[in-house]
């Protein structure tokens, strides 16, 4: 039996970050890493007191606002203190900050804030830190990093999670791996909805894996839709248009011409980005749109000079495609960005199965019922180092069973590849079509009755008898595991609130409560619970 001390199912900086943390105390690690998911297109994170004035406390006031009112206020308040000091832990391992040529460190304002607040390096932030991290991870001798594999199942008995069921897309096998502690750190779910700012592998295998062991997720309904997603061209399609431009110039006009969101605040674009969405999907559904399904973000507007220095980044983006940002518009729309939702966790980022932690967008509750912008990074910046201290203090006294099941289990009735295609369609047209920025009880009651009937018959059929159908099986009932818990979670949420937006129940709830997903009898079941 290969034992470790910690399992880490994810690569990118939550993940990379939280193991070097768990090796630097001496444990043995394992990090499994399948891509580097959305951390190289992190542009930047909020760091309170970067400008004059701002303070923790401001920034915990803007967060709980942009939320809703639905934020975890204990995981927020933590957020927003433990931000205060990244820069100097950023400093420690070898990241300095963009700062101006008095030496200040440059900021930039985002969507929701109330002091300018993200800060980085150009725009290349994430991608920059994940390297650091990740040259620092790899002279440790008690880490293992085990590239191109995937973990598809979590090992668990009577409550305690026990281990790891991977499979290596290499050598196209399933193997085990058994530790007394896992850390989640795969990411969230956006990435199955068809116009999406991410990959199409994040499309719910953490919060998948977590329920059909025992653990609970929260507030799976909240997805927050990125309002600059790139419509056009293909090659760029739902890669995002950085919303701070906002503050610097740029603006937005739907084909008429019109700067449509004079007509809905007079903040017009600066407003949260649940906001910005759903007055852009009123265009769309009122005919004011492009032929393509869009509306035109302008940033002709924005000073050259700025424009190149700090968001140089997207200008080549654009360049590489023919497109001048300087001169011309660009189409965008909205793109399922971040999942809000997700695992269910306490302030040391531990789910109700002992042993079982998640962090970074795996992890839910944070957030509400909308993300501020710039939080994304301070998040993985603050929970990672977080969970690896919980996770470094548990493995004091932990100890590992044995008593798990050691490989998959065998099905024997196939589903052709045909129809597993047409499963991964249908599921991503329900969601776009009933689980998007508008939703509504009819669609959303017809698409969980869907989605819990592909979700029975992936659960009760192989594809096939090697590894590698199995791999597509276990991908495919993850997605639907999550699919489900998603629109189970939005319909039950009979008002709207944040990015949540049903359009037969426009006012917010007069209590606030949570919705709760978990598993019993196989079934995917949603509760209310009591906001704490």
């Amino acid at each position: 039996m290969d034992i470790q001390d910690v399992v880490i199912i994810g690569g990118g900086m939550a993940g990379t970050i939280s193991a070097f943390e768990i090796a630097k105390a001496g444990y043995r690690v394992v990090l499994l890493r399948d891509g580097w998911g959305a951390s190289p297109h992190i542009a930047g994170f909020n760091l309170p007191g970067a400008e004059a004035g701002d303070s923790a406390a401001c920034f915990l006031e803007d967060t709980l606002k942009s939320a809703c009112g639905q934020a975890d206020p204990v995981l927020a308040k933590i957020l927003c203190e433990e931000a205060a000091g990244l820069d100097d832990y950023l400093k420690e391992i070898g990241f300095c900050l963009d700062t101006d040529e008095s030496g200040n460190i440059k900021v930039r304002k985002s969507l929701g804030s109330s002091y300018a607040r993200v800060v980085g390096k150009k725009n290349s932030t994430g991608a920059d830190i994940l390297a650091i991290v990740d040259a620092l991870l790899r002279k440790k001798e008690n880490v293992t990093v085990l590239n191109h594999t995937r973990a598809l199942r979590l090992l668990a008995n009577d409550g305690c999670v026990t281990g790891v069921l991977a499979y290596d897309k290499k050598r196209e096998a399933f193997f085990t791996l058994h530790a007394p502690c896992v850390l989640m750190a795969c990411g969230g779910y956006a990435g199955f909805y068809p116009f999406s700012s991410n990959t199409k592998d994040m499309a719910g295998d953490s919060v998948a894996m977590a329920l059909l062991a025992g653990a609970r997720a929260i507030d799976m309904e909240f997805v927050q839709f990125e309002p600059s997603g790139a419509v056009w061209p293909e090659s760029i399609r739902g890669k995002g248009l950085i919303t701070t431009l906002f503050y610097d110039g740029a603006i937005m006009t739907n084909a008429l011409g019109e700067r449509f969101m004079l007509r809905y605040s007079p903040e017009a674009e600066r407003v949260n980005k649940d906001v910005l969405a759903r007055c852009i999907a009123v265009e769309l559904r009122e005919g004011r749109g492009t032929a393509r399904g869009g509306v035109y973000f302008d940033s002709r507007g924005v000073d050259p000079q700025k424009m190149h220095e700090i968001y140089g980044h997207f200008v080549k983006r654009y360049q590489n495609v023919g497109i001048d940002l300087l001169k011309e518009p660009v189409e965008v729309a909205n793109a399922a960005h971040t999942s809000l939702g997700g695992i269910r966790v306490d302030e040391n980022c531990q789910t109700n199965l002992k042993g079982l932690y998640a962090v970074g967008e795996a992890m839910g509750g944070l957030h509400g019922a909308n993300r501020l912008g710039g939080s994304a990074g301070t998040e993985t910046l603050v929970f990672s180092r977080r969970a690896a201290k919980a996770i470094c203090g548990a493995l004091k006294t932990a100890s590992c069973r044995e008593d798990v099941e050691e490989g998959p289990p065998r099905l024997t009735r196939e589903l052709s590849p045909a129809r597993i295609e047409e499963i991964k369609r249908q599921m991503a047209f329900l969601l776009d079509r009933d689980a998007g920025v508008c939703r509504e009880e009819a669609g959303l009651r017809a698409a969980a009755e869907q989605l819990e009937q592909l979700y029975e018959e992936v659960r009760n059929a192989s594809f096939g008898k090697d590894d590698r159908a199995l791999f597509e099986k276990y991908s495919l009932e993850n997605n639907l595991v999550t699919a489900v818990a998603l629109v189970k979670s939005a319909l039950l949420r009979d008002d709207s609130v944040g990015c949540h937006w049903r359009l037969d129940r426009e006012a917010p709830p007069a209590v606030r409560y949570r919705t709760e997903a978990l598993i019993k009898e196989n079934r995917i079941c949603v509760q209310k619970v009591n906001f704490k």
